[in-house]
């Protein structure tokens, strides 16, 4: 009888397993500032969700035809676009939250067969086969892929960002440039901080592996390009050449007092009542409030700037291993728990390990993990964000397990 492929194996029962997910704890229409949005501009064609009270109040609401909706400058945009092509085609024949909890599947089931092939750089034993099923059945993976949000979107469009990126590595083949090109624009439209993280792969590919600098300006004006028409809009809304606008809110949600390594967005709202902050409600309301907030942040760290430094190392030890203090429902149990701290533990003897070694693609991605922890920590960190660096974490932790099997089996 001829064996069945495990990979394969893994690929379908992932999918079957999400799929049983749904029903379970899978949400149950478009939720958040996503149904403001596609709500917002079927009502007036406006990318935005807030919604003017007066000339001095704006505030999320699903607006009428007649309401005036302010341009958002604060979500990325491409998830709105799934959502909004996938309201289209499915022309009222199907469930909108079910179609799009649905291709969230099937990506993230996309995403185990990509994580499978960059494993196999490292490692064609069964331990490629154990850490792919790893990732394709960690718990915080499953519950994601049944929500609406964009973490799904953004951790398939990583991946595949990291496995073209390992096979230009390999070869410096142009094609495999413009395809890691296009993915890095989509990432970028996915969250707008990824700018920091594709321009330091340009840096560091450029410095450490001496690549053609051509082959990387085509990359650079390859992503520019595709991005732009984005940038464009920002600039002719706003007057402002910006991809989102979220810095000043996010440094102050987790900065302030009463500090939260999660974010405190309770006490901003208690403390700084929007219709109290005297902002005139024009297409720059979302800039002049972040910028408020922004001005708000930098005084209050510079009152107490060992405030600051100390919470800091919190946060990032938060987002290394497990966060000691979570308000967020069901962090706590051992389903999520207990994986989280093996990920974290072998991921971080990973990454010590592969720092100290030559030069190399892997060692790219133990810098790129501390990056990560670095620019989040200055902000706040919520529990799905150890999705974005979880294939980084199952990486550096093949890379662990296979130096303990070399020290115990010499």
């Amino acid at each position: 009888m001829k064996k069945i492929n495990p990979l394969y194996l893994i690929i379908i029962s992932s999918f079957l397993v999400k799929i049983f997910a749904v029903s379970i704890v899978g949400d149950q229409k478009i939720m958040n500032e996503w149904s403001f949005l596609i709500h917002n501009f079927n009502a007036s064609g406006v990318f935005g969700y807030n919604v003017v009270v007066n000339d001095f109040f704006a505030t999320p609401l699903f607006a009428d035809s007649d309401d005036i909706v302010l341009p958002t400058v604060y979500m990325p945009p491409l998830y709105f676009f799934l959502i909004y092509f996938l309201q289209v085609a499915s022309a009222e024949f199907f469930n909108l939250t079910k179609l799009v909890i649905f291709v969230q599947i099937i990506l993230s089931t996309v995403s185990v067969f990509f994580l499978y092939k960059i494993l196999q750089k490292i490692d064609n034993s069964k331990l490629t086969i154990i850490f792919t099923a790893l990732f394709a059945f960690f718990p915080i993976s499953i519950y994601a892929s049944t929500q609406i949000s964009s973490i799904t979107l953004q951790i398939f469009l990583l991946i595949l960002y990291l496995y073209f990126l390992s096979k230009f590595f390999d070869k410096h083949e142009t094609k495999d440039v413009i395809v890691f090109s296009f993915i890095s624009a989509l990432l970028i439209l996915t969250r707008g901080e990824f700018f920091i993280f594709f321009i330091f792969t340009i840096f560091y590919t450029f410095i450490y592996f001496k690549v053609n600098l051509k082959l990387l300006l085509v990359t650079l004006l390859i992503t520019t390009f595709l991005v732009s028409p984005y940038l464009i809009r920002n600039y002719k809304v706003f007057n402002e050449l910006v991809l989102t606008k979220s810095f000043g809110y996010n440094l102050l949600k987790g900065n302030y007092k009463e500090f939260k390594v999660e974010g405190n967005p309770k006490i901003i709202e208690k403390d700084f009542k929007i219709e109290n902050l005297g902002i005139k409600t024009d297409k720059y309301f979302e800039i002049n409030l972040d910028n408020f907030y922004k001005d708000e942040a930098i005084k209050y760290i510079k009152n107490d700037p060992f405030r600051f430094l100390i919470n800091y190392p919190k946060k990032a030890l938060t987002f290394l291993f497990i966060n000691l203090n979570s308000s967020y429902p069901g962090y706590y149990n051992l389903i999520h728990l207990l994986p989280k701290i093996l990920i974290s533990f072998f991921s971080f003897i990973g990454l010590i390990l592969l720092i100290k070694k030559k030069r190399g693609f892997f060692q790219f991605l133990a810098v790129y993990y501390i990056l990560n922890i670095l620019f989040f920590s200055i902000f706040f960190i919520l529990p799905r964000y150890s999705l974005i660096i979880l294939p980084i974490q199952i990486l550096l932790s093949i890379s662990c397990i296979k130096f303990f099997l070399r020290k115990i089996f010499n």
